[in-house]
């Protein structure tokens, strides 16, 4: 029996005990009841998830009294931290199926590598957990739709991390394109160019810090296709096919959240895309230049949208809503203007985009949501987070066969089309 099987034997019977816990905490939870959280691999990103777990939990009566990661230094270093934050030492796990087995644990942060996301929040869910989920939601389509199944079969309380739908100047700015200031949409681009040298790659001092014997590799690769250890990997992940499409996991997510947000489209209908290693020849696999073109609507509602990154030029970034009245521009700038637009009733003086107020923290908003057990509240729900997965699913598929790829939202499924 190897160490998976072990942990899902030993583990099965507090597993649903902690369901059943979760269910009637979920519906019952006093005012002053402490809302434990557990956070599930507090790397460089996870770290800081989990300061502003710890700064917002105050408020919300909520507090991180648990840490849990494969790799020993990581595991270390953030017990320290929550230590130092509240005068008491965490919960130490290793492996997550013994923290989603804690009976004491409310909710959890999950913050591992990409191809972990989908696998754990369906397992957190149906242990009964609230869960804060970074992004992307999931990168295998059938890890995806098992896990938005999850959760819609739960009550729990699921947070996408896509944060810029809790900017207060996005906010307003949905508000405004809902309102119909800038008609229909024609075209929507979101450019993000940045000149970030060998980004994801990590340097031989880091990889030399990484010791086999301090990390479980078998957990880290999680049903991946067996390799042999490797730090490259390990520490960037993001930069490997297996693991990851970096630029359109790591900022097209957020992206494409834009495009969903602003427009109120779930996903695209269809997606074409184009990319490569052209400038930073390193060990990646994956794209540093990557163009993404995708079809939104049905009938004479359709519109275009575009993602483009390019990482070794940081010129001509732009984030904007074209319309038949007028454009919406945000990011670089926030305005609303008649900008491109001939139309008799197009608008005509230009405007900023305020801050919309009681806008509050993403997690904050997380942590709200967790204690009124209301989830009409959240900021990026499991849909959002399904959206932006299925849109970098499909430009992954079509950037690495070279074919247009399509989705069918009745069967979910993404083929050639």
């Amino acid at each position: 029996m190897n160490r998976r099987h072990f942990l899902s034997a030993s583990s099965a019977a507090g597993l649903a005990l902690a369901t059943t816990r979760q269910t009637s905490v979920g519906q019952s939870r006093a005012a002053n009841d402490l809302i434990q959280v557990g956070v599930i691999g507090p790397g460089g990103r996870g770290t800081q998830v989990m300061k502003e777990c710890i700064e917002f939990g105050s408020n919300y009566q909520a507090r991180v009294t648990a840490v849990c990661d494969i790799w020993k230094q990581r595991l270390e270093a953030a017990a320290k931290l929550v230590s130092e934050s509240y005068g008491a030492q965490p919960k130490s796990y290793r492996h997550y199926e013994e923290l989603l087995a804690d009976q004491e644990i409310d909710a959890v942060i999950i913050a591992t590598p990409d191809h972990q996301h989908a696998k754990m929040l369906k397992d957190a869910v149906e242990a009964g957990k609230d869960v804060y989920c970074e992004k992307p939601m999931g990168n295998v389509l059938s890890e995806t739709n098992e896990a938005l199944a999850a959760v819609k079969e739960s009550d729990r309380i699921v947070q996408i991390g896509t944060q810029r739908r809790s900017y207060p100047r996005y906010r307003s700015a949905t508000d405004m394109i809902k309102e119909g200031r800038v008609g229909d949409i024609v075209k929507v681009d979101v450019i993000w160019n940045a000149y970030s040298p060998y980004r994801w790659a990590r340097n031989q001092a880091d990889l030399d810090s990484l010791k086999e014997s301090d990390v479980d590799w078998e957990a880290f690769l999680m049903g991946k296709p067996y390799r042999p250890f490797d730090p490259k990997i390990y520490r960037s992940f993001r930069l490997f096919r297996d693991f990851s499409s970096a630029i359109i996991d790591q900022w097209m997510t957020h992206g494409v959240d834009v495009i969903h947000m602003l427009t109120g489209e779930p996903y695209p209908s269809s997606v074409v895309a184009h990319g490569g290693v052209y400038f930073f020849h390193d060990y990646r696999e994956n794209p540093d230049n990557v163009e993404v073109a995708l079809e939104y609507g049905r009938g004479a509602k359709k519109f275009l949208a575009s993602y483009s990154t390019c990482l070794s030029n940081a010129a001509g970034s732009a984030t904007r809503v074209m319309g038949t009245l007028g454009t919406l521009e945000v990011e670089n700038v926030w305005r609303v203007s008649g900008e491109g637009s001939e139309h008799p009733n197009a608008l005509a003086r230009t405007e900023e985009i305020p801050e919309k107020p009681g806008t509050v923290h993403h997690m904050a908003n997380w942590l709200d949501a967790v204690r009124r057990r209301d989830h009409d509240t959240l900021y990026a729900p499991v849909e959002a987070g399904y959206g932006h997965s299925i849109a970098c699913i499909m430009a992954t598929d079509a950037l690495w066969s070279g074919r247009r790829m399509t989705f069918d939202p009745e069967t979910k499924r993404i083929q050639d089309g």
